[in-house]
């Protein structure tokens, strides 16, 4: 077997800001997101819909509902830049 595998959950976003391309849009992107551990995302429940990535050993998980608050989380993973949206 190999290393465990470290799970994390976005939690909050700090430095949010919106995109603007000469309008305002109705959400403001999370550019920088903050992760905590699985075990410490108490926050969440058992029916809490969850949208995962794993890349190069890197696992994250993106809660739906903070998504469908923000629009798109910008984030990026050992293989580059990502979008993530809901």
């Amino acid at each position: 077997m190999g290393a465990p595998v470290r799970i994390s959950i976005l939690a909050l976003a700090i430095g949010l800001r919106a995109i603007h391309a000469g309008k305002d849009l109705p959400y403001v992107t999370v550019d920088h997101p903050e992760f905590v551990p699985a075990a410490q995302a108490t926050f969440l429940g058992p029916t809490d819909r969850l949208i995962g990535i794993a890349d190069s050993g890197v696992v994250k998980a993106y809660p739906a509902a903070i998504l469908a608050q923000h629009g798109v989380v910008q984030d990026r993973v050992p293989s580059g830049p990502i979008a993530v949206t809901w």
